[in-house]
C-alpha cells in the first residue's frame, strides 16, 4: 500500500450514508465551459433544437473528432458563449418522457474501442497529466489511472456505487486498456480487489484513506511520475462503469450517483442524478433552514475543491449544501474558496505553516512553489513538480495558505502557458 501526507482534512459529523436512492427529477442539464479549461467549441446545434440522447452538440475546433453528447433527449434551452467564443453554458431542457434505446453491441477490437469512444463523446472523461486537458484523439498514454478512491470523507464509497456495476466496470477496464500499451492502474482503498480478474496490464494499487490519497495526482506521483516527455491519462471509476455499459449494450449512460453532504442537507445520502443536473431542482426538497436565515449556498463537489453552482460538474460526484456567509462581492467566479478569501485587494503574506506543508501530497518545497506560482514563473514551477498537478491537487494548499491567494487558478495559467509552449 502506497502512503502519502495526510493533506488538509475537512470533517464534519454529518457523514452521508452510504445508501443509494434516486434524486429528485430534474427538467434541465447543462454542459459547462467551467468543465473544459482552453476549449473553443464547435457548435453543432442551436437554440430550440431537438436533439436525441447521445446527439453531437458541439466538437473541439482544434480537434474535432473529439466531440460533447447530449446526456439526455430534449430541447436545446439556451447557449451562453464566453470570452474568445469559449462555451459558458450549453442548457438542455429534457422530455419527461423519453425511451430507453434498444440495445446493440459495439465491436471492441483496439481501433474500434478508440472510434467508438470519440463518436460516442466519452473521450472527454480522461484528463491528461500533464496539463489536466482532454486528450489528443490519436494520444497514446504511457499509462492510464481509474480513480476508485474518495477525496474526502463526504464523498460516495466507490464500492457501495460500483455494487450492482461489477460486471460493466470490468468492461470498462478491459475496453480502455486497448488505449495503453502500458499499465491501468485501479487505485482503490483497501478491500477486495476490484481489478481482479483482469489481464495482467490492469492492476489493481491500494492507497490509505485520507483527502490527498483520493486524487489522482497523489496516484501519478507515487506509480508513474509525469513531465513534459511522459505522459498519462485519468479517468474516474464512474466514467469507466459507463463505458462498460457502452461497450456491453450501445447505449449511453449518463446517470451520476453523487453524495448529497453538508450542514444544510437534509439527508445527507448518496442520490442517483444526471450528469449535469440543475441543482436547485434536484436539492429542492433537501435543505434545512439556515443560521439565523442565512442564504443557502450550493457547491457542486467537495468544499475543498468544489465551486458554487447551479449544475452538477462534469466531473464532480458530491453536492455540499452550506450557509452562505459571505457576501456576494467575495465569491470567486472560479469557485467556493472566494467564501473565504480576505476583501482586502492586497493579498497577504504567505506564512510557512506546518498545515501548509501537509496540504500538498508532492513532496515539494511547498513555500519556494506558491511563490513560483504567485508570480507566474513558468519555468520554476514546473521544475519545482507543477506538471503532475491540476487545480484540484492545490486546492487545500489555497484554503490552509494565509495568504488567501487562489493557487489553483495560477496553476491553470502556468500549466496554460507551458502547453502551448510544448
Amino acid at each position: 500500500m502506497s502512503t502519502v501526507l495526510p493533506g488538509l482534512m475537512i470533517d464534519h459529523a454529518r457523514r452521508p450514508e452510504q445508501r443509494v436512492e434516486e434524486g429528485a427529477a430534474v427538467t434541465q442539464v447543462a454542459l459547462l465551459g467551467a468543465d473544459l479549461p482552453g476549449l473553443r467549441p464547435k457548435l453543432l446545434c442551436a437554440q430550440g433544437d431537438r436533439v436525441g440522447r447521445g446527439q453531437a452538440l458541439f466538437h473541439d475546433r482544434a480537434n474535432p473528432e473529439v466531440v460533447f453528447v447530449s446526456p439526455g433527449s430534449g430541447i436545446i434551452d439556451t447557449i451562453t458563449l464566453g470570452p474568445r467564443r469559449s462555451l459558458s453554458a450549453l442548457v438542455i431542457r429534457l422530455d419527461p418522457d423519453e425511451h430507453e434505446p434498444e440495445p446493440t453491441g459495439v465491436a471492441t477490437s483496439t481501433d474500434k474501442i478508440r472510434e467508438t469512444l470519440l463518436a460516442k463523446g466519452f473521450w472527454p472523461a480522461f484528463l491528461t497529466r500533464p496539463y489536466g486537458r482532454i486528450p489528443a484523439p490519436d494520444a497514446v498514454p504511457e499509462a492510464i489511472f481509474v480513480n476508485v478512491t474518495p477525496d474526502n470523507p463526504h464523498a460516495p464509497d466507490p464500492r457501495v456505487v460500483l455494487r450492482d456495476q461489477g460486471d460493466a466496470f470490468l468492461a470498462g477496464l478491459k475496453a480502455i486498456a486497448h488505449l495503453t500499451s502500458g499499465t491501468v492502474h485501479v487505485c482503490q482503498t483497501s478491500g477486495t480487489d476490484l481489478a481482479a480478474g483482469c489481464v495482467d496490464r490492469i492492476r489493481g494499487s491500494f492507497f490509505p484513506e485520507s483527502q490527498a490519497s483520493g486524487l489522482s495526482g497523489t496516484h501519478i506521483h507515487r506509480l508513474h511520475a509525469v513531465d513534459q516527455n511522459r505522459t498519462v491519462w485519468s479517468i474516474g471509476y464512474q466514467d469507466v462503469a459507463a463505458i462498460g455499459k457502452l461497450i456491453e449494450t450501445g447505449i449511453h449512460y449518463f446517470s451520476r450517483i453523487a453524495a448529497l453532504a453538508g450542514p444544510r442537507a437534509r439527508q445527507p445520502r448518496l442520490i442517483r442524478t444526471i450528469a449535469g443536473a440543475n441543482l436547485q431542482e434536484l436539492i429542492r426538497a433537501e435543505t434545512l433552514p439556515g443560521d439565523h436565515g442565512s442564504p443557502l449556498c450550493v457547491v457542486s463537489g467537495s468544499l475543498t475543491n468544489g465551486r458554487q453552482a447551479s449544475w452538477l460538474g462534469r466531473y464532480h460526484q458530491q453536492i455540499t449544501l452550506l450557509d452562505d456567509a459571505a457576501p456576494q462581492s467575495r465569491i470567486s467566479k472560479g469557485g467556493l474558496l472566494g467564501l473565504f478569501r480576505r476583501t482586502s485587494s492586497h493579498p497577504a503574506p504567505l506564512i510557512p505553516t506546518a498545515a501548509l506543508e501537509r496540504a500538498l501530497a508532492f513532496g515539494v518545497p511547498v513555500v519556494p512553489f506558491l511563490r513560483a506560482l504567485s508570480v507566474g514563473d513558468a519555468e520554476t514551477a514546473s521544475r519545482l513538480g507543477c506538471l503532475e498537478m491540476v487545480e484540484e491537487d492545490v486546492a487545500a494548499v489555497s484554503m490552509a495558505c494565509s495568504s488567501g491567494a487562489d493557487y489553483g487558478r495560477m496553476l491553470r495559467h502556468v500549466l496554460d502557458e507551458l502547453a502551448e509552449d510544448a
